[in-house]
């Protein structure tokens, strides 16, 4: 019962087909882990073979670690020099990542902008990795929150790139790519309440592991979520229980699709006595400083204990088992 791995497992199922437009690489990275049924979808009616670069590994990690131009930049944004190196070395010629400043409306929030990594990091590994002169690299801003719109403007785009695409083509792959994001997002969801429906009957906890879609990846992670469901508990992530939720008055701005999710996935466990929240923060990513003070304070007004799990690239899970059984001691104590 660990969504975590399902989440793994449903990216793993959308295979390459060959396309006649030759191989388009997707750098499986920050938002990528939940917007590659999107372009995968898209780009494959589009009669491309969309391939993607492989989860992260250490290795992964040091093949692009010479790029990196900021030590403070967060782990999963470090993680995509790697990611797109990969694809160079693996003969892919062209390469997408493209620039995002806002994400799908989820009308939980204030507005649905990503944070300024995720949004713009193509523009830092444009300008900081020599081999990516090598290939063809797309790093154009679009706009998926506008689905009426992004056709057209994706046409212009691309046909930069492709000259022999047609507008109705674009047309007719971004219906499927909107469609095949909203399936993927269903299935997420409709998991999710299976695994919950299962833990109720069986009487156990259901620990809402809340983080970023990039945290499901096993570099990042480190385990933690296998580590967590060793302790006899049932795993979902925040986007399952936040879809539960209407939009509420925050104290800060709740400007940030992730993080309204993680408002409302908090919100959502003060109403249920058998759900705790695990935050999942990746050392470096400034925003989550107004995040976890947030999160604190909607668990804590309601007698919910918060606990927060910091991770970098530094593996130390041991320090991690000693904060889930002193949770889950608290919790019996309770």
């Amino acid at each position: 019962m660990n969504m975590y791995a399902y989440k793994l497992k449903l990216i793993n199922s959308y295979k390459p087909v060959e396309g006649l437009r030759g191989k388009l690489g997707l750098p499986m990275g920050l938002n990528m882990y939940e917007m590659y049924p999107f372009w995968y979808r898209f780009f494959t009616e589009l009669k491309f073979e969309v391939v993607h670069s492989p989860f992260s590994t250490r290795k992964l990690y040091q093949l692009g670690q010479q790029t990196i131009p900021s030590d403070t930049v967060c782990f999963p944004a470090k993680l995509m020099h790697g990611h797109v190196q990969k694809l160079i070395d693996d003969g892919i010629e062209t390469i997408f990542y493209p620039c995002l400043s806002y994400n799908f409306d989820e009308n939980l929030g204030d507005n649905h902008y990503n944070c300024p990594v995720v949004a713009y990091y193509p523009e830092v590994i444009n300008n900081n990795m020599k081999d990516i002169k090598k290939v063809s690299f797309i790093k154009e801003y679009f706009g998926v929150h506008r689905p009426n719109d992004f056709p057209q403007k994706a046409y212009e785009r691309l046909a930069l790139h492709f000259p022999d695409l047609t507008l109705n083509e674009v047309r007719m792959a971004a219906k499927k790519a909107y469609a095949e994001q909203e399936a993927y997002k269903q299935k997420v969801i409709e998991k999710g309440n299976e695994i919950i429906e299962k833990a109720e009957k069986a009487g156990k906890k259901i620990f809402v592991l809340a983080g970023r879609p990039y945290h499901i990846d096993p570099e990042i992670n480190h385990g933690i979520d296998k580590l967590i469901s060793g302790f006899d508990v049932a795993i979902v992530s925040e986007d399952v229980i936040a879809a539960r939720m209407s939009r509420f008055r925050t104290h800060v701005l709740n400007q940030w699709t992730y993080h309204s999710r993680l408002y409302a996935a908090a919100k959502y466990v003060t109403t249920r006595k058998d759900m705790e929240l695990v935050q999942l923060v990746s050392f470096g990513c400034g925003v989550d400083a107004i995040t976890t003070d947030e999160v604190r304070e909607i668990l804590e007004t309601e007698n919910k204990i918060y606990t927060q799990i910091k991770i970098d690239e530094i593996t130390n899970l041991g320090a991690v088992k000693i904060r889930v059984r002193s949770l889950l001691a608290a919790i019996d104590n309770d």
